[in-house]
């Protein structure tokens, strides 16, 4: 693909970068700080109800938080990117494209809790109370589009800070659950309760600093023009979240609850490193951007100046999650004394899994966001295919061997062997390997203050 400089007027690029570092510096702080403390006490919160529960109540809550996650990335309609792309565009009628994206999050939200109510209704499956309890989030998460702005206008810290106070009321709510010896369908209030508080805070910063939304200019022509165009990150998204989810499900169908829970205390543990691949793409991707628009030489700097922090981090989980590993049973109760392997599997399956998330901040950058489709089709694929084989054989230690076999496949084989991805990333992340062991912590330190 050809880029060409746009004519723009004349800046001091050290100033820019020394302000934008500044802020990335910042915000990262600030979110790395929060977000640690909530790992620390999610683990404990985990461990704690893990053993108020025991496999089979924790391999519950497991499957429906599996079930209604993926139906809350459907519901998403592949917008996120997309909204923050529309809003930062020069002239956009910002009431307007929130209007348009609410509104049609909401329609297609509301049908799916609908579609959930009347299968549990009809099937009556084991946990029917908690996907009800889980899916009402379904009716709110709409409204998370104003995070969209948020970001658009830098104020990510606002969110941080509004995620992290929404956990911290939950997790006064677990604890209390945990105490009085709570029904399960208590805590599936308190993490949808999380949620509920963190839209809530977002949108109050979002009116407070001059956010507003325009409902009246949703049509259905306009809404589906927005779909033809986030269609490839709707499905991208949704089967990614199905990769995620597919083994917990696969597990209690295939093996049991208990199996389930057993498999989910180790995948609860590995997600908690999930933020880090979160906030480093939200913070390079709007770099990425800038810099494709005015700088090739820049942005392929900042590109694998991205890859390269990307794997740095995940080498960096991988061995925390490593050494963690043996203390499940300590944590979670000698009933969870398998989820030791299970977690050093996963923990080896991070990395590419954080290459795959960096890989898909490029492909938006560049703005081909479908070339990332057949990745996570073909992981999809092959870890259900693995499933099949190994869960039956091995339980929940043969459905982290498929996800690690997956990730590697998917997210970085796969681009060599891409034609598209072979064009637009696999450069990118060749030199990223090679120039890897010259690329230390030190460089990564002075890359945030750039």
């Amino acid at each position: 693909m050809s880029r060409t400089l746009a004519s723009a007027p004349t800046i001091n690029p050290v100033a820019s970068f020394m302000a934008a570092g500044s802020h990335i510096l910042q915000t990262l702080s600030l979110a790395t700080t929060l977000r640690m403390a909530r790992l620390l006490l999610s683990l404990a919160l985990t461990c704690a109800l893990a053993r108020h529960l025991g496999g089979s109540g924790f391999g519950h809550i497991a499957v429906a938080m599996a079930l209604v996650s993926i139906l809350l990335s459907v519901g998403e309609l592949g917008f996120a990117r997309y909204t923050v792309r529309e809003l930062m565009k020069p002239g956009s009628d910002q009431p307007a494209v929130l209007g348009i994206t609410i509104t049609a999050r909401f329609i297609v939200s509301a049908a799916l809790f609908v579609g959930l109510i009347a299968w549990t209704g009809w099937r009556k499956p084991e946990g029917a109370l908690l996907l009800i309890v889980y899916g009402t989030q379904l009716l709110t998460n709409p409204a998370t589009e104003t995070l969209a702005w948020l970001e658009a206008h830098g104020r990510v810290a606002n969110a941080v800070i509004a995620q992290f106070i929404g956990f911290i009321i939950s997790a006064v709510c677990i604890a209390i659950g945990i105490w009085n010896h709570a029904p399960l369908w208590f805590f599936a209030l308190t993490y949808a309760l999380e949620g509920w508080v963190f839209i809530a805070l977002c949108c109050f910063v979002f009116w407070r600093h001059g956010g507003r939304i325009l409902p009246r200019a949703f049509t259905f022509q306009r809404a589906f023009a927005l779909v033809s165009r986030s269609w490839p990150e709707l499905a991208s998204q949704a089967a990614l979240i199905l990769l995620f989810r597919l083994d917990t499900m696969m597990i209690q169908w295939l093996r049991g609850t208990e199996e389930a829970g057993i498999y989910g205390a180790a995948v609860r543990v590995s997600e908690m490193a999930y933020f880090i691949p979160g906030i480093l793409a939200t913070l390079f991707l709007p770099r990425l951007m800038e810099a494709r628009q005015n700088n090739t030489a820049l942005y392929e700097k900042r590109v694998v100046d991205y890859l390269s922090t990307s794997v740095i981090f995940a080498v960096a989980v991988a061995a925390g999650l490593l050494i963690l590993s043996p203390w499940m049973s300590t944590a979670f109760g000698s009933e969870f004394a398998r989820s030791s392997e299970m977690l050093r599997v996963h923990a080896w399956a991070f990395i590419p899994f954080a290459v795959g998330i960096a890989r898909t901040q490029i492909l938006t950058a560049e703005d081909r966001l479908a070339d990332n489709l057949t990745s996570v089709i073909l992981a999809v694929v092959i870890n259900a295919w693995l499933n099949m084989e190994w869960i039956p054989k091995h339980g929940g230690i043969g459905a982290a061997w498929a996800t690690l076999v997956s990730y590697t496949l998917a997210w970085i084989i796969w681009t060599y062997c891409s034609p598209d991805l072979r064009r637009h990333v696999s450069g990118f992340m060749t030199r990223t390997f090679v120039g890897l062991p010259r690329f230390t912590l030190v460089r990564v330190r002075s890359l945030l203050h750039v």
